[in-house]
């Protein structure tokens, strides 16, 4: 279980937005399974265009590769993996999140960013889910390897980040911009450590670590 009082602290609230950001392996997807199991938000829906394999083992997920299914389903929780043919289709991709917009009060959780249809320019109901969603009761949280290269709107709109582990030196650059975080201490993160930083307060945690029972420690010195 995760400690009481640092899960108070990094959890994302009903209708915020967030984006996780680091290299494959580097514990974003731990760190995803907790934000989307969130008691608080019982409504949760993944978009698994990459079929990830740590989100094969999120249990208590329904999962689907039809999205008739999808719209008829009945579940609270969610992972939605479509057809390679649906993943690289603009006007599929769209469906799917206009269905998000319209069915209200759930967290989205995109996988990864950079397999979204349109390059920097994100499809008009995702958008809509980023700038309006909060009255909707819909939260987002976004995954990403290549910050430089996805939509500036999930950036943005972002009241939580989660850094992780880079080693793309203009990828680090990229969340220099945004967190004030040091791109030396982002490449020499370890894998399962990462910085927390609210975009409100402008405040970055020092470093944490997310164990393997995923439990966020703070570090010995806090």
């Amino acid at each position: 279980m995760m400690d009481s009082y640092v899960w108070d602290h990094l959890r994302v609230g009903p209708t915020d937005r967030a984006i996780l950001i680091g290299a494959t392996g580097s514990g974003k997807t731990t760190l995803a399974r907790y934000l989307c199991e969130d008691p608080c938000k019982p409504y949760s829906i993944v978009y698994d265009s990459k079929i990830s394999d740590a989100i094969t083992g999120w249990s208590s997920h329904k999962f689907y590769t039809d999205f008739d299914q999808v719209e008829r389903a009945k579940d609270k929780r969610i992972v939605f993996r479509p057809s390679i043919y649906e993943a690289y289709d603009a006007n599929a991709q769209d469906e799917f999140f206009a269905w998000v917009y319209d069915n209200r009060n759930r967290r989205l959780y995109i996988d990864e960013a950079y397999s979204l249809v349109g390059g920097t320019n994100p499809s008009f109901h995702l958008q809509a889910c980023l700038s309006r969603g909060r009255e909707r009761g819909i939260s987002t949280i976004t995954s990403t390897q290549r910050p430089r290269r996805i939509p500036i709107a999930l950036l943005s709109e972002s009241e939580h980040v989660y850094v992780f582990r880079l080693q793309n030196k203009e990828d680090c650059l990229k969340v220099y911009e945004l967190t004030d975080i040091d791109p030396y201490a982002v490449r020499s993160l370890h894998n399962h450590e990462f910085f927390y930083f609210n975009c409100l307060t402008g405040v970055a945690s020092p470093k944490l670590t997310l164990n393997l029972d995923s439990v966020v420690r703070l570090p010995k010195s806090a």
